[in-house]
């Protein structure tokens, strides 16, 4: 093969994501996502945690699960936290555990770096509301690119994510952004709501915290959820008596850059049920998918 035709399909492999990653099925592959303008006008805006850098446009490393078949199959788009994809636990305990639970029930996952491509370490000590609008963009550029997929439903994309990709959801379907190719529902797991407690949202949302989060505080959701009127979509409110902050990840109890961080078994069973369920609920699963 030539270096002409060797790069070409190189390009072509990169944005049609067919690079296939170590240690998941070949139904795993990576893509570089165009980032598209929104509530932000540049992909890097000169912020400290990016290291004042500054760049117009720029593109998403996003990483693909694809359940079996040809499809085309309903997708969520997923956000990860504060500290970025950098540690491998949040692959192995968080993101895999999720995606594997949606490929069961025949929908694809698709993971969003917003940190890595810009140069970000982590914002969980600073920014932390700023950096859930701004990555509100890269979830409607992850949501378009996936529309545009022969093998997805573009009908069918929903976003979820975990702590300040949790607040990240709230910031995505806030009634307030005006976007062409709305996500049909959203999933948030322990989320800071602090920014969002006179918020309303365009499409029915699910958010999961425990009451023993002292990261996240529980009473800014439930002022959020007390907000919204009559007329405002689905806003269901789950709650956990032990739940510390990233009760979902199979980790030891510990402390990492302030934050309290813990496991509860219990929550996690329910969370994926609660979550199952309510996917069923907004179309994303049928009633004869997955088991």
């Amino acid at each position: 093969m030539n270096l002409t035709a060797r790069a070409r399909g190189l390009t072509a492999a990169a944005l049609l994501g067919a690079v296939l990653l170590p240690g998941w099925t070949s139904a795993q592959s990576t893509a570089q996502v165009p980032w598209r303008p929104g509530n932000a006008e540049s992909f890097q805006a000169g912020a400290v945690e990016e290291r004042r850098a500054r760049s117009t446009h720029g593109s998403l490393p996003v990483t693909i699960y694809r359940p079996a078949g040809e499809g085309p199959s309903p997708f969520v788009v997923l956000l990860h936290g504060c500290g970025g994809l950098k540690h491998e636990s949040m692959w192995s305990r968080w993101v895999q555990p999720w995606a594997e639970l949606f490929r069961e029930r025949g929908i694809g996952t698709a993971v969003v770096d917003s940190f890595g491509p810009r140069g970000v370490d982590q914002v969980c000590t600073s920014g932390v509301a700023a950096w859930a609008i701004r990555r509100a963009d890269d979830a409607y550029s992850a949501r378009a690119w996936l529309a545009e997929q022969p093998w997805v439903d573009g009908r069918r994309i929903a976003v979820m994510g975990m702590s300040n990709g949790g607040r990240t959801v709230l910031a995505t379907l806030r009634t307030t952004l005006k976007r062409s190719e709305p996500f049909v529902a959203g999933v948030a797991l322990y989320p800071g709501c602090q920014s969002d407690v006179a918020s309303t949202f365009y499409a029915p949302l699910l958010v999961l915290i425990g009451r023993a989060d002292t990261v996240t505080p529980l009473r800014f959701c439930e002022q959020m959820k007390a907000a919204q009127p009559d007329s405002a979509p689905e806003l269901k409110l789950v709650v956990y008596p032990r739940g510390p902050h990233t009760f979902d990840m199979t980790l030891p109890d510990r402390t990492l850059l302030g934050m309290r961080l813990g496991y509860d078994d219990d929550a996690t069973a329910d969370a994926r049920r609660q979550v199952i369920a309510f996917l069923t609920a907004h179309g994303l699963i049928s009633g004869n998918a997955g088991r």
